[in-house]
């Protein structure tokens, strides 16, 4: 059986999606890049303008999936006559500094909902969870939407003509056995070697090819994943020395230098900048709830 490239990726790094409009947008309506979370629209039936930061600017006239993976401001125009029907959700990834899904993601994503094949089920089950007032209905929608995510990184994957990026090397033919091997086993002391063997590459090609189309060398990329994961390991409260076993580190002390490298600060640290951080998100739900 062929691996699946994205098993790994969405063990390890979730998206949290938090519901916050559904119904006809009438009004203009920007949405700000200072909440540090992403933000997947739906158009389902209307007409809206769109502009961004970045200077990108067009009109949605057909049902549409737009999906900004990181902050970016950027504005709704609803049409004067009619409006657009719209169901809207932030999107909220751990390890934000370092998550190759959010990183592989272009910061704007848009795609017709009928490019979204066999995606007519789950869309015809959200937008009739989104303009129905039925008990429990935002739990149901953010998980609808942390599913939708999932056939945005199908449709990602399958795009032949994306940007050089994480995407393209889950599906190369050679480069994606050996990030596939990485993802699957962070702790085997994986040589540039046997990365090499692995994508059937000489070393210095696979060198240089991994850095090119990731963006890292395959050893700063190697360390960079076992930090993320063990950030998550230590969010769920196992001890450094279990932590630092797991992502492949037979030294406490090794393991604490790295983590200081990569996350800018040690664990204990990071660790308590994290809670912070996450009440802070939880305030700022419970305010706009």
């Amino acid at each position: 059986m062929t691996p699946d490239p994205l098993a790994p990726l969405l063990t390890h790094f979730k998206a949290h999606a938090r519901l916050f409009f559904s119904g006809n947008l009438c009004d203009d309506v920007t949405f700000s890049d200072d909440q540090g979370t992403g933000f997947l629209h739906l158009l389902r039936a209307g007409s809206v303008s769109l502009q961004d930061a970045t200077g990108y600017a067009t009109t949605l006239t057909e049902p549409t999936l737009l999906f900004y993976s990181r902050p970016l401001q950027h504005r709704f125009l609803p049409a004067a006559n009619d409006g657009a029907d719209l169901v809207c959700a932030s999107m909220r990834f751990d390890h934000a500094a370092f998550n190759p899904i959010s990183l592989a993601l272009p910061a704007r994503f848009q795609c017709p909902l009928s490019s979204l094949q066999g995606a007519d089920a789950l869309l015809g089950i959200l937008f009739g969870e989104a303009f129905a007032e039925k008990p429990g209905r935002q739990d149901v929608l953010d998980r609808l939407f942390e599913v939708l995510l999932i056939d945005v990184l199908r449709v990602a994957l399958a795009q032949q003509d994306a940007e050089p990026g994480m995407f393209r090397s889950l599906v190369h033919p050679q480069l994606s056995k050996a990030l596939t091997a990485m993802h699957a086993e962070p702790a085997r002391e994986w040589s540039l070697d046997a990365l090499a063997e692995l994508a059937g590459m000489s070393r210095s090609s696979f060198a240089g090819t991994f850095k090119s189309a990731v963006g890292y060398s395959p050893g700063n990329y190697l360390t960079r994943w076992r930090m993320t994961l063990a950030q998550a390991l230590i969010r769920d409260g196992v001890s450094l020395k279990l932590v630092a076993e797991r992502v492949g580190y037979s030294s406490q002390a090794g393991f604490l230098r790295a983590f200081k490298i990569v996350v800018g600060a040690s664990p204990t640290a990071w660790r308590m900048r994290d809670v912070e951080t996450i009440d802070g998100v939880a305030k700022s739900d419970s305010r706009n709830a």
